[in-house]
């Protein structure tokens, strides 16, 4: 499997048009389009691959990026706090300014890379014969956790990830919620969220 993944990463960093990524975070929506770059494999802990029997975990990662910063204020001292912990959690690159007029627990206005850290993690139960697939940051901020047996990882399984990985399709994560419930409920987050903040 870990030598598939390599390929699979060779193949994607090779791709002549990159993966667009349209709506991103209802969160931030100013984040707008995204292009998928700079693939790379790991193996427990190491950039490339580990002895194959006592592999434990293998990581893809990649960044959703575009170009310049996104600029926002937040207002209020509790609110400060969750965006400074949330984009510290996600892995964001950021850093804050004060707002001349105002103390600092007031507002500051944040600016934010816009290059997101993305993971899929596969790690080896090799007691219970399982596989389980951690993903961060895919999209909306996500953390999507699966388990999977191991005889269920074959060639279908890696062209599912494929298909994933390129946004072909969502098959790969199985939501709980109906398509047109998570809809209408990233737009009545979106609706608050725009309400909340202040863009300069």
């Amino acid at each position: 499997m870990a030598r598939l993944m390599q390929e699979l990463v060779k193949y994607l960093n090779y791709l002549e048009v990159p993966v667009q990524v349209e709506d991103y975070s209802t969160r931030y929506p100013e984040l707008g389009s995204l292009k998928q770059k700079d693939y790379k494999v790991s193996t427990d802990g190491f950039g490339g691959l580990a002895d194959i029997d006592k592999l434990r975990h293998i990581n893809i990662t990649f960044y959703c990026e575009g170009a310049g910063v996104l600029e926002y204020v937040v207002r209020g001292k509790t609110d400060i706090e969750r965006e400074i912990s949330f984009l510290h959690f996600k892995r964001l690159t950021s850093k804050t300014l004060r707002i001349p007029g105002h103390k600092k627990h007031d507002a500051l206005k944040f600016l934010v890379d816009r290059k997101i850290p993305v993971r899929l993690r596969f790690e080896v139960d090799y007691e219970n014969s399982l596989i389980k697939v951690i993903i961060n940051n895919y999209s909306q901020f996500s953390i999507f956790t699966e388990l999977w047996k191991a005889e269920e990882i074959d060639h279908d399984f890696l062209d599912m990830v494929t298909r994933y990985l390129l946004r072909q399709d969502s098959e790969f994560i199985k939501p709980e919620m109906s398509d047109e419930a998570r809809k209408a409920l990233r737009k009545k987050l979106a609706a608050i969220k725009r309400s909340e903040r202040r863009f300069f």
